[in-house]
């Protein structure tokens, strides 16, 4: 029974070591040996300070962070937490400059055409009446000949497989999303 006092008084003393603190940094490095690092909010590029964003809101434990390269430009993908975002700058130089912000997702070649794509829908709330739902538009981009471009072909698709219908206008007559389209059973 003496051993008993012994176990908690270590495992008291232990906790503190054993706990994990939150990842805080991220680090990477490009093919052409750009040292990338996200600490605290900020990109750093080569040890030069390139953007600053909310220091909360990068979601650094995410398997969504990471570099992309394509035909000489590389891309560095943040999961921003609090908005289910997924962010995108292009690294040049000692420069990080936003491309653009999409629905937090994967990376990855989704319709199977050899080229990375990602994105997807935003959350909407739900519509008061049974029989109808808010449309919710998809919007998808693919990484080809160095650039970030919309993907149309996926968007669509998608756009059919999440709503029944593919709506190129998704607007409201009050020019707010999205328009109301029976549900599919």
């Amino acid at each position: 029974m003496r051993l008993l006092p012994r176990h908690y008084l270590l495992l008291i003393i232990g906790l503190p070591a054993m706990a994990q603190t939150p990842k805080k940094g991220l680090h990477f490095t490009s093919s052409i040996q750009q040292k990338i690092t996200v600490y605290n909010g900020t990109i750093f590029v080569n040890g030069n300070k390139a953007h600053q964003l909310d220091p909360e809101a990068i979601n650094y434990g995410s398997k969504r962070n990471r570099l992309v390269e394509n035909e000489g430009t590389v891309f560095l993908f943040l999961d921003i937490a609090p908005l289910q975002k997924l962010y995108v700058f292009r690294i040049d130089h000692s420069n990080a400059d936003s491309v653009l912000s999409a629905a937090s997702s994967d990376v990855k070649d989704l319709d199977h055409d050899g080229l990375l794509e990602f994105g997807g829908s935003d959350a909407t709330q739900a519509y008061p009446s049974a029989d109808s739902a808010y449309y919710v538009p998809t919007h998808y981009y693919e990484i080809a000949r160095g650039r970030i471009t919309p993907d149309a072909e996926l968007t669509q698709k998608m756009d059919k497989k999440i709503n029944g219908v593919y709506l190129a206008n998704p607007l409201n007559p009050n020019g707010q999303c999205c328009k109301v389209i029976p549900k599919k059973h």
